[in-house]
Order: C-alpha cells, then sequence, then structure tokens
C-alpha cells in the first residue's frame, strides 16, 4: 500500500518543462487547437500551485486552447484559478487578456448578452489605443452575429481612427469587409479584405492570412470577378496550406473546384462531388459555411444540393442560433459590476 502511494504522487513540473509546454502549446494554438488543448489538459495536474509569471503565461495560452475549440472545461479550470485570493496581485496586467478570451469563448458558444457584458468589462482594462482596437473589434463581431450591423460598423469605424498598430488595423478592416460583405457592398468588402490578405502575408502571419484570403476570394465569386480571383488564387492556396487549418483547406477546395468548374471547363466529377459532400458537415460549423449555398448553386449538382440541404437541417446557419450552445463561464471577480463602470459601447 505504502509503494503504491508513493507511485501515484504527482510530479510538479520544472520551469525548463514549462517553458517547452508552453512554447509548445504557442504553436499548437495556431496550427492545431484541437492538440493545444488535449496537451494542455494532460499536464493540468503537474502544474505548480504557487503564482509566477511563468504559471500565468502557460494558464493564458491554456486559455486561448480552450476558447479556440470552445472547451468549457479548460476554459472554467482556468478562470477558477485566477479567481482565486492568491492570484489577484500575479494577474494584475493580465486582465484585458483574461476578459478578452472569455468574451470571445461565450460570442463562439453564441452566448451574446454575455459576451458583451464581458467586452464591456474588458474595454475598462484597456490602457492605449492599441487596446481599445482590440476590445472593440472583439464586440464589433458580437454586434454582427447579433444582429446589430450598424452598431458593429460603427464602432470599427472608431477604432480604425484610433490605432496605430497594423496588425490592428488589418484586423479590424477584415471584419469591416465582413460587415460589407453581409450588406452585400461586396466592392467595399473587396477592398477591405485585399489590404488585410496582403498585410498578414507580408509578416507570414499564414492563419491570418488565409483567413482574410479565403474571405477575399469569397468576395470575388459572389461578384463573378474571375480575373482578380486568378490573380489572388495562388497566394491564397499557399497560405492556406502553411495555416495547416482543415476547414480552410476544405474552403479553397470548393473555390477551387468552382472556379476549374466555371472558367476551365473541368467536369465536376463523382470523386470530387464526393469530396465536397464530405467536407460539408465541417464548414457548416464553421464561420465559411454560408456562402456554400450559393457555390451549390453554382455548381448544378442535384445530389450536391440535397446533400446540403440536408446538413443544414442539422446544423443551420450561425447567424440564425439566438440561444447559447454551450457552458456559460462567469467571471466574477475581474468582472463585477463594481468594475463595469458604464455602457462604453452602449450608444455607439
Amino acid at each position: 500500500m505504502f509503494i503504491a502511494g508513493l507511485l501515484s504522487v504527482v510530479v510538479v513540473m520544472s520551469p525548463s518543462e514549462m517553458f517547452m509546454t508552453l512554447n509548445k502549446i504557442k504553436e499548437l494554438n495556431s496550427q492545431n487547437p484541437q492538440q493545444a488543448a488535449y496537451v494542455f489538459s494532460s499536464i493540468q495536474s503537474r502544474l505548480p500551485k504557487k503564482p509566477s509569471r511563468g504559471l500565468l503565461e502557460l494558464y493564458l495560452v491554456g486559455l486561448e486552447s480552450g476558447v479556440r475549440v470552445n472547451d468549457a472545461a479548460i476554459v472554467q479550470y482556468i478562470v477558477s484559478i485566477f479567481e482565486r485570493d492568491s492570484w489577484q496581485t500575479a494577474i494584475e496586467g493580465a486582465e484585458l487578456d483574461v476578459a478578452t478570451a472569455v468574451a470571445i469563448y461565450h460570442r463562439r458558444i453564441h452566448d451574446y448578452s454575455y459576451a458583451e457584458r464581458l467586452n464591456e468589462c474588458a474595454i475598462s482594462y484597456a490602457v492605449d489605443p492599441k487596446e481599445f482596437s482590440r476590445v472593440a473589434n472583439n464586440m464589433a463581431v458580437v454586434y454582427r452575429y447579433s444582429g446589430q450591423p450598424q452598431k458593429a460598423a460603427n464602432i470599427l469605424k472608431e477604432s480604425l481612427m484610433l490605432a496605430e498598430d497594423r496588425e490592428v488595423i488589418a484586423n479590424i478592416k477584415n471584419n469591416l469587409g465582413n460587415i460589407y460583405f453581409d450588406q452585400e457592398k461586396y466592392r467595399h468588402a473587396q477592398l477591405m479584405y485585399i489590404r488585410a490578405f496582403r498585410f498578414h502575408s507580408e509578416m507570414g502571419q499564414s492563419a491570418y492570412a488565409a483567413g482574410t484570403g479565403l474571405n477575399l476570394l469569397n468576395t470575388q465569386i459572389f461578384l463573378g470577378d474571375w480575373n482578380s480571383f486568378t490573380r489572388f488564387r495562388s497566394s491564397v492556396a499557399l497560405e492556406v496550406e502553411q495555416s495547416g487549418q482543415p476547414a480552410f483547406k476544405l474552403f479553397f477546395m470548393w473555390q477551387n473546384y468552382l472556379y476549374e468548374y466555371i472558367n476551365s471547363g473541368v467536369d465536376l466529377t463523382s470523386e470530387r462531388v464526393h469530396a465536397l459532400i464530405e467536407s460539408i458537415p465541417i464548414l457548416l460549423k464553421s464561420e465559411l459555411g454560408p456562402s456554400l449555398q450559393f457555390y451549390s448553386n453554382l455548381l448544378k449538382r442535384k445530389e450536391l444540393a440535397h446533400a446540403l440541404q440536408k446538413e443544414l437541417k442539422k446544423t443551420p446557419d450561425i447567424k440564425q442560433i439566438k440561444s447559447p450552445t454551450g457552458k456559460r463561464v462567469k467571471l466574477g471577480r475581474l468582472c463585477s459590476s463594481r468594475i463595469i463602470a458604464k455602457k462604453y459601447f452602449s450608444d455607439r
């Protein structure tokens, strides 16, 4: 019994192990968030109990992985750590990062009312134009999906005037492009996406470049602007491949097959149709899904259209989801009503 007890003792991670794990999860967050979440979960029991800067950074990247895959257990676990008395001093300076991450989690599970509250909380911690623009960008996405496009556009335009950081500006322009796209202002959207795509490509930010690049190609498809599509297709394909994101690769497959079918007369073979059908459930769960109906109409294949309609009954357009689809994780001490002094965004 004594030996068995010894064998069950958990060995706390050393500083060097924590550093290596931190970098590993950072890398996986951009390449394979699901794996990043798995790695964090696997080392939770081995993390030290005493707060430190290194441990804070590890928890923050773990929080990011949990948010990226909508893992309520990871988000709840880390929030519960940060709510402890022993962490109140250690977490100073990271409040905005925590509030923003948890706000994004709630936006992703369609809990828009709480996401708004958390972004209001986050803005109270912003200390410079870059941080303000970051929070405003996130709030604009919440407004976009909760059916308040004008408020979203107003916030983005205001934050664009304040932003100085080129990366923040690129993210704002991508989100403005999304608003214009929803309003069917495709030429305006195309201009925003081009600027965002070029910046992220120049900076080697493949995940962001791939996302904005796919938005750009999507807009060109809706415009029927195949000359512009041809000009950007290869560069977007490169970013999509480097991003390592499965959903990006599948969406580009739809775009590429559509381009070849309409412009080059390449037949939509049964193998290609099967591949498209197999991708539908994955894409409908992403922000790329709403465009599949338009693509399917252009491809004119009955079996493809039938498969899409069948899946749409199971997975509705995310813009039509009005109720939360996941567990709410409350931020108590960081985002109490005492801290949120006013509804900054309410009149925007």
